[in-house]
């Protein structure tokens, strides 16, 4: 890599290295029974130029040729887009855990036998389809570049996911837990489950009105994610966003706080410097309802005339950098989530929503399928719902929150509560 970067320097005008590898191990069982146990491994290495202003990509899976692959990426260059960003010098980045030392000492013998043991445990208290998954990985990745940035950092990562199909359906009720090291899902977390997974014999279909309705941590994607879109800084630099102009104004309820924090190393995507060797930072993205901040990479942070927050990740070694948002946090409410349901009349609790790409995804509207969710009525859950959507506007959606789970439930890269939102349309009967 240091002989890459030095000729590929003396080249360009500015040249980065980023480097990664990584092995992982993954152990499933389809059905109950045991279906796969495979071990992979990757690695990547991609050469960012900039020269007379304009930027270029090669990468390549071996280094064979430091010389053909800067030849590549000078000719990526000469059609390239036209920066006026500088690669930053930086040196120090605070000390984040993002490796632990267990994550050696799993095995795919102990995985099968867990699996086993989570299987027998939900076939002893219901029927129904039960498949099962367990992956565990380290990897080493790293940046270099022209003005002397070196980083590198060593990461672990281990998630368990279970899942209770419904009968003749794809879609049915699922648990999963990320971590570091090797997790379990705890026999009150598998209770739960199967308390569910038994209403969910019983189905209804709701009327069609305006009424409560509570996402879980596991839907809540389909409104976060039309936030993030228009705060894209594509989009924002664009003058496309329905948030241009809007820093500083409440888009929200006040109930609502939106955080990153790239420190919080119980989230598995934890890091102090993105792929562009920025450091990172903690700040709100919207906080008590105010939209105070949206994430920037180099190119579109210099665009924009403002600093750059550290957000520049690769979606592959293929990919160039791009702003993207990670390691955020939903502010926790006052209530449990049985305590928002039991104060429902007639409402719904979304666990997971088809479509949620669909729509006017920048201007925040949003018609989505329930894919697994509860009727409930008088406080309590009488079935799951079919043929059922709901509809409505990202901002006006979370701008009636009720109440807000008083827990976070760690997503991976996001710590997420149950929210409650009032006068959501349902289309049912």
């Amino acid at each position: 890599m240091e002989k890459l970067l030095k000729i590929a320097a003396e080249a360009v005008d500015q040249a980065e290295v980023f480097y990664f590898d990584d092995t992982s191990d993954t152990v499933s069982f389809n059905d109950a029974k045991l279906d796969k146990a495979n071990t992979s491994m990757s690695a990547g290495l991609a050469l960012r130029v900039i020269k007379n202003g304009k930027m270029g990509l090669a990468h390549t899976r071996n280094l064979l040729d430091p010389k053909a692959l800067l030849k590549q990426a000078i000719q990526s260059a000469e059609n390239g887009t036209e920066v006026n960003f500088r690669l930053p010098l930086t040196k120090d980045v605070p000390e984040v855990t993002m490796y632990d030392a267990e994550i050696e000492k799993v095995n795919k013998n102990d995985l099968i036998a867990e699996g086993r043991r989570i299987i027998d445990y939900i076939s002893a208290k219901t029927d129904g389809q039960i498949d099962l998954g367990f992956d565990y990985s380290i990897a080493h990745s790293g940046i270099m570049n022209s003005a002397g940035t070196s980083l590198s950092a060593k990461s672990s990562e281990f998630s368990i996911f279970a899942m209770m199909i419904f009968p003749g359906t794809g879609s049915g009720l699922f648990k999963f837990n990320l971590g570091k090291k090797f997790t379990q899902i705890d026999r009150a977390e598998l209770d739960n489950l199967i308390e569910l997974y038994i209403l969910s014999k019983q189905q209804v279909v709701p009327d069609t009105a305006k009424m409560p309705v509570i996402l879980a941590p596991t839907a809540l994607h389909a409104l976060l994610s039309r936030f993030f879109t228009a705060a894209s800084p594509i989009n924002m630099h664009n003058k496309v966003s329905p948030l241009c102009g809007r820093l500083g104004e409440q888009i929200v309820s006040d109930k609502f706080s939106l955080w990153q924090d790239p420190f919080d190393t119980e989230m598995i995507s934890a890091t102090s410097f993105d792929s562009e060797g920025t450091p990172t930072k903690k700040f709100a993205y919207i906080d008590k309802g105010i939209f105070t901040a949206f994430p920037t990479d180099l190119n579109y942070a210099e665009k924009l005339g403002i600093a750059p927050t550290g957000n520049g990740f690769r979606g592959s070694v293929e990919a160039l950098p791009a702003a993207q948002a990670f390691n955020y946090s939903i502010n926790a409410g006052s209530k449990s989530l049985k305590e928002m349901i039991s104060g429902i009349e007639k409402g719904i609790l979304a666990h997971s929503l088809m479509g949620a790409h669909s729509g006017n995804v920048l201007n925040g509207d949003y018609s989505v399928g329930v894919a697994t969710g509860f009727y409930i009525e008088n406080g309590v859950i009488k079935g799951r719902v079919k043929d059922c959507m709901i509809s409505g506007n990202a901002y006006d959606t979370l701008s009636h929150i009720v109440d807000i789970e008083n827990k976070l439930h760690n997503m991976g890269s996001s710590k997420l509560p149950s929210i409650m939102f009032d006068g959501v349309s349902v289309a049912g009967k």
